[in-house]
């Protein structure tokens, strides 16, 4: 393996629900001031998009973080709006980027999209720097003696944020919350081979909720898993996933439910007990 890649013991979920809300990280970023000699690193590369760009979209930009996860989102640095072709008939494009960063080390690089007329939000991360297949998260390091790190390449998947309709409800949480909590989420999966990749729909739920109400655009498809999540502190591993409560079939109590979602659909009441107990 290269020296500059790590192998990160995670899983796409448990980074995407651990990064702040992107809103409020690019804000802050923007906002950050940092002076222009301090950027003396570049990192350069090229994203791999296999998908007709959406219409709806407005922005694609990179992002590095230099923790994992981010410890503040002030420290999260963000690239120029990259360019992309949005025209029907291109089907796949390799696109360049190149952003300047100051010096260090980077422990997660991803690509985040934004719809027109939307803020940013969570659940659009569509592309990660590293490969899913083995749970494995690239490190960027970059110093005075090697600034420039060349070889980033990253690919895309749009497909996830053809969000034209809605999922809402409530989640009620049972017992109190293990104080090895590290990430605990609701997530959609259109098959459980979906953990592998980035969740079609997931939702951080922040620590110690009594009750968590949730609304978030989702694709047109069927969704046959719906469940709150959990994750202990320490090294991912896959089987320490556990699944606090899923949704379960209004007319068959007791069986899991599936979700059939239609173009523009707005679907309500999607409620789910969590049960701490299953955390063991």
């Amino acid at each position: 393996m290269d020296a500059k890649s790590k192998r990160r013991a995670f899983g796409a979920f448990c980074f995407l629900a651990a990064a702040f809300s992107v809103a409020a990280i690019f804000h802050g970023c923007e906002n950050f001031g940092v002076e222009a000699d301090f950027l003396k690193g570049t990192v350069r590369g090229e994203l791999t998009i296999d998908t007709v760009v959406p219409a709806q979209t407005d922005e694609i930009r990179v992002a590095l973080s230099p923790d994992f996860p981010p410890s503040d989102f002030k420290e999260l640095q963000i690239s120029e709006v990259i360019s992309v072709s949005k025209d029907t008939s291109v089907k796949s494009q390799v696109v360049p980027f190149e952003m300047q960063v100051p010096l260090g080390k980077y422990d997660a690089t991803v690509v985040i999209w934004k719809a027109k007329d939307r803020s940013w939000s969570l659940t659009d991360i569509v592309g990660l720097h590293g490969d899913l297949s083995k749970f494995e998260l690239r490190t960027i390091e970059l110093t005075s003696d090697d600034p420039v790190e060349d070889n980033v390449s990253i690919p895309v998947d749009l497909s996830i944020v053809n969000r034209t309709s809605t999922v809402s409800g409530t989640i009620h949480f049972v017992g109190k919350w293990p104080a090895n909590t590290f990430i605990t989420a609701l997530i959609m999966l259109r098959d459980i081979s979906d953990l592998n990749g980035i969740p079609p729909v997931l939702v951080f739920v922040p620590l110690d909720s009594e009750e968590f109400s949730y609304s978030v655009g989702i694709s047109p498809d069927t969704y046959t898993t719906i469940a709150v999540a959990w994750l202990p502190i320490g090294p991912f591993d896959f089987s320490k996933i556990r699944f606090l409560g899923v949704y379960e079939d209004p007319e068959n109590p007791g069986e899991q439910g599936k979700l059939v979602v239609t173009d523009s659909m707005a679907v309500t009441g999607i409620d789910l007990t969590a049960d701490f107990a299953n955390a063991n």
